[in-house]
């Protein structure tokens, strides 16, 4: 028994390090997730220690009403500054935490409620599936975003009830997905062994299929996280999403619309806030794509 048990422990190891081997031999994914560490960290120091980056307001914008005009980047402000006199380089600082907070909050509801949707409905088949795949398929017909908006409207426009409104459109991705995935699953033989060996069908599902089928998933959230931060930002951009004194990065950009012309940096440094981390998960996603390729760990 204790032969059998260190054997799978090296199994184990050596399965860790071929994938961390894999992983890290993508240069693209090494570089976004150090970029998705360093908005990481400052999401975490901003939330706990935020006088370890030298801020006095971390959850608001602090304007100055005596010089309310855009001013260029300077020793000052590295980033400048936007209307009404808020210093962009801290207010980017700040706005990290809420973006990446919402955007994790939307991401991973909608991953747990799809997730398990579809492992149930693909090991219950019949009446259960059926009455899944439909409701997937309604929310498939209408366009997220749209969806997504009319419910913001119906629960009120702010910041916690947007993000509700997009975690219960997308969950729908993540059913199908596990479905497929555990489908196939189902039918191995381990799964098989559990079954003849008198495991229920809550342990089958929730110990034996359910852990396989997370790797995938995980990947598509992963790139998805990259997508909420956009949509987040389109929302109160376009003013969807009230956020007077929230620091948010799609808020940000809107302050300095009216001064794009004489004062461009006002878009530029928020906009290129929110590519870097939507680039950055993306290649993450690739990286951790490669390490479920069989090719790659032969």
């Amino acid at each position: 028994m204790e032969t059998q048990k260190t054997e799978y422990e090296a199994d184990r190891f050596r399965e860790i390090k071929t994938s961390l081997s894999v992983f890290f031999s993508n240069k693209g994914a090494v570089v976004g997730l150090v970029i998705v560490l360093v908005y990481v960290v400052d999401a975490l120091l901003v939330q706990f220690f935020p006088q370890a980056l030298g801020l006095k307001h971390p959850y608001t914008l602090v304007s100055n009403y005596v010089n309310p005009v855009p001013q260029p980047p300077s020793a000052s402000y590295p980033f400048g500054t936007t209307f009404p006199g808020v210093d962009l380089f801290t207010s980017i600082l700040k706005a990290v935490r809420v973006d990446l907070g919402y955007s994790l909050f939307v991401v991973l509801l909608g991953a747990f409620i799809g997730t398990v949707l579809g492992v149930i409905s693909a090991f219950a088949g019949g009446i259960v599936d059926e009455f899944v795949m439909r409701i997937t398929d309604i929310f498939f017909s209408i366009p997220y975003l749209v969806l997504a908006l009319a419910i913001g409207f119906v629960l009120g426009r702010t910041l916690d009830n947007m993000a509700l409104a997009l975690a219960i459109v997308w969950w729908p991705i993540y059913a199908r997905y596990a479905r497929g995935q555990a489908l196939s699953i189902k039918e191995m033989t381990f799964v098989e062994a559990a079954r003849a060996s008198g495991s229920g069908g809550g342990k089958i599902m929730f110990r034996h299929i359910l852990p396989n089928v997370l790797p995938p998933i995980f990947v598509q959230i992963s790139l998805d996280l990259g997508t909420v931060v956009l949509v987040f930002s389109v929302l109160a951009f376009i003013g969807f999403i009230p956020n007077a004194n929230v620091p948010e990065l799609g808020y940000l950009a809107s302050l300095g619309l009216n001064y794009v012309a004489t004062a461009p940096w006002t878009v530029l440094f928020p906009g290129a806030a929110i590519t870097l981390f939507a680039l950055a998960v993306n290649l993450v996603g690739d990286g951790l794509r490669d390490v479920l390729d069989p090719r790659r760990r032969s």
